[in-house]
């Protein structure tokens, strides 16, 4: 994905040089098996359509992601993909549901009832349409999604070099030369390190200090011949963690995390886990190289959190290309931006936890243990109090997000807002029963997600045969 961004953004004066290395795949499907809604407006800047992106992967639509009795309770929702929330009487609608006693966010929400109807359709143009609200990623195969990668970015002129890196040379903080398997040496003003969790680049005595939280252990199961379902990821749990399932047209893939420590199901893990740490640089700009995505932080990827972190870093790095080989403005920024992205996606990931009633295993216990994030508090303490969604600077998770995590969480203010205490509960209730049965009048009518994923591929075969 870096490389794809980067030989579109630099000048034809630069020159980019693509070191592949081997790498263990379940590394990449770490990132989730769910590309978020910007995704299609990255895959716009690399030249990727929608159309290439389905023909050539087994791709398919996804609303969200639907959370089955998280934690061994009775929370279950959709953490849909949704255009901003409605105003009513000058009060938003996060605010004025809390009048309504047994008043549930998601029955407002066009995706996450489309994704629990197994339903899809593109959204409508007319913006006054229910549909017109919903907003989807995808459900992808990273293996399947890199080679569509690699495939963009050689449509320029770069180098590409397969072979492993032995040595990095260094002069200070930076980089000077790295000795390739194949007797290559390579020089080069900028260094990206893309080599995943061993950080190959900066993984040194005196790098940037690793702040590992936790270790988990990772399975992934793949199978064929799965039917399609639902155009969501689904997530269970257990008291060992959690799973998730994504079924694609290529087959469903199944990913297991549990504590590394502990024992699954009274069995040790399977001999083909990987242990995975949950972890932070604190530095991932130094000198003159960049540490992007899995080499500088890594996050579990029950929400679309990892995914989200590593389309900003290559927004980052494109707009903070160096003009001169002293880098340390734009690296400052960087790590800077870097910093408060990772934070903010970390306290959505442990907004997860943040219950009173988790399991007493190991896997449970240790991913609670940053609920006293102070940051996490006063979110968390000012939305039980007044229903209030409290926002940091830029974060990878909006309101609306927040708003629905919180109503999945089961999360009810403990008072009215003064504001939305104003408005009539009757007119409120009423506009509420409106939305919620245009939405059912809409999704009668849509294909099921399997019937409209068939239909939509074979028109695009057909279209793009007879384009040639």
């Amino acid at each position: 994905m870096t490389a794809a961004a980067l030989s579109r953004s630099l000048p034809d004066s630069v020159t980019m040089t693509i070191i592949e290395t081997v790498r263990n795949p379940v590394e990449d499907m770490f990132y989730g098996h769910v590309l978020p809604p910007a995704a299609y407006a990255f895959h716009l800047s690399i030249g990727l359509s929608e159309p290439e992106l389905l023909l050539n992967t087994g791709t398919t639509f996804v609303y969200g992601t639907h959370f089955q009795n998280w934690a061994q309770t009775e929370k279950s929702w959709v953490q849909c993909f949704h255009q901003p929330l409605p105003v009513w009487h000058s009060v938003p609608l996060t605010k004025l549901i809390h009048q309504l006693p047994h008043a549930s966010l998601q029955s407002a929400l066009i995706s996450g009832q489309a994704a629990m109807s197994g339903v899809f359709a593109h959204p409508s143009e007319d913006e006054s349409h229910p549909l017109s609200r919903a907003e989807y990623g995808y459900a992808i195969e990273s293996g399947q999604l890199s080679s569509l990668y690699k495939a963009v970015t050689l449509r320029r002129s770069v180098e590409l070099i397969s072979a492993q890196i032995e040595t990095v040379d260094r002069n200070g903080a930076d980089i000077t030369r790295l000795t390739l398997s194949d007797g290559r040496m390579i020089s080069a003003g900028l260094f990206i390190d893309c080599t995943g969790p061993s950080a190959q680049l900066q993984n040194k005595p005196d790098a940037s200090a690793i702040n590992a939280k936790r270790t988990v252990s990772t399975t992934i199961r793949k199978t064929t011949g799965t039917p399609l379902g639902a155009a969501s990821l689904r997530i269970s749990s257990g008291e060992y963690g959690w799973r998730s399932d994504v079924i694609l047209r290529t087959g469903a893939i199944r990913m297991t995390v549990s504590d590394a420590a502990s024992k699954t199901n009274q069995t040790k893990p399977p001999s083909d886990a990987i242990s995975f740490d949950i972890q932070c640089k604190d530095t991932a700009w130094m000198g003159n190289c960049i540490a992007i995505g899995q080499a500088a932080y890594s996050l579990e990827p029950f929400t679309t959190a990892p995914m989200k972190l590593l389309l900003r870093d290559i927004d980052r790095l494109t707009n903070l290309l160096p003009v001169c080989t002293n880098m340390s403005i734009e690296a400052k920024e960087y790590n800077r931006s870097f910093q408060n992205d990772y934070a903010h996606a970390s306290l959505f990931n442990q907004a997860h936890f943040a219950m009173n009633d988790l399991p007493k295993t190991p896997y449970w216990d240790a991913a609670s243990q940053d609920n006293n994030d102070p940051k996490l508090v006063r979110k968390l303490t000012q939305y039980n109090s007044r229903g209030h969604l409290v926002a940091f600077d830029n974060e990878p998770f909006d309101g609306v997000d927040w708003a629905v995590l919180h109503d999945g969480m089961r999360r009810t203010p403990r008072r009215r807002d003064p504001l939305a205490h104003s408005v009539d509960p009757v007119i409120v209730q009423k506009a509420l029963d409106e939305l919620q049965n245009s939405i059912q009048a809409v999704i009668k009518k849509m294909p099921p997600h399997p019937l409209y994923m068939s239909k939509f591929i074979s028109y695009l075969k057909r279209k793009y045969a007879n384009n040639g």
